[in-house]
């Protein structure tokens, strides 16, 4: 299923499904006190795997090409906004956790957390704003992917413990890390200044 404007609405009702079924799944299998802990784990599961598609494009083509193309563009784009939705209802899940379980959810000691999810809306509304690609915009863009892929890992880090198996977290911290050099290789790559005198073939 290609990913054009038109079909956001449905990508978006896409998203839900998906959490709705990750909500069934935990209410079926999980204790009640644990039902939203294990939905919060999940949502972020699905923001991990976006967040993944959109580092892989970025490094697969760069973004200089992907602006440079309306279908690619769109598409990246779009798996920003979808991106953006999963986490807001990621976010739901995780206050609803903090709530259930009568914990403040103070945001002096998650400000990272706290402006990182702020970038992640304020990015989507700038990505739709601004229709083409501009030194600042590219920036901000790489900025904010690795901010965000940084605070992935940060997350899955801090859930590896001694006492319970952690090689998902692990291998997810492998994966989004390796994704992160690949973006890093393709940017060097896309600003690389041709030598003076250097003739195009």
């Amino acid at each position: 299923m290609m990913l054009t404007k038109n079909r956001i609405p449905l990508l978006i009702v896409l998203i839900c499904c998906i959490e709705i079924i990750i909500y069934l799944w935990a209410v079926f299998t999980t204790e009640a006190d644990f039902v939203i802990n294990k939905c919060a784990r999940n949502a972020g599961r699905t923001s991990e795997a976006l967040n993944l598609a959109i580092l892989t494009m970025v490094g697969y083509f760069g973004l200089k090409q992907i602006y440079s193309n309306e279908k690619n563009k769109d598409t990246f784009r779009i798996l920003m906004t979808l991106f953006a939705f999963n986490h807001i209802i990621h976010f739901f899940f995780v206050y609803q956790n903090f709530k259930s379980h009568a914990m403040p959810l103070d945001i002096s000691d998650n400000k990272h957390g706290f402006v990182t999810f702020i970038c992640i809306v304020l990015m989507t509304i700038a990505l739709w704003t601004f229709k083409n690609l501009n030194k600042m915009l590219y920036i901000s863009i790489i900025f904010h992917l690795f901010n965000v892929s940084y605070f992935i890992m940060e997350t899955l880090y801090n859930k590896i413990k001694p006492d319970i198996i952690t090689i998902h977290y692990k291998f997810g911290i492998f994966v989004t890390s390796t994704a992160m050099l690949y973006i890093l290789y393709r940017v060097v790559r896309e600003n690389k200044i041709k030598p003076s005198g250097a003739t195009h073939q």
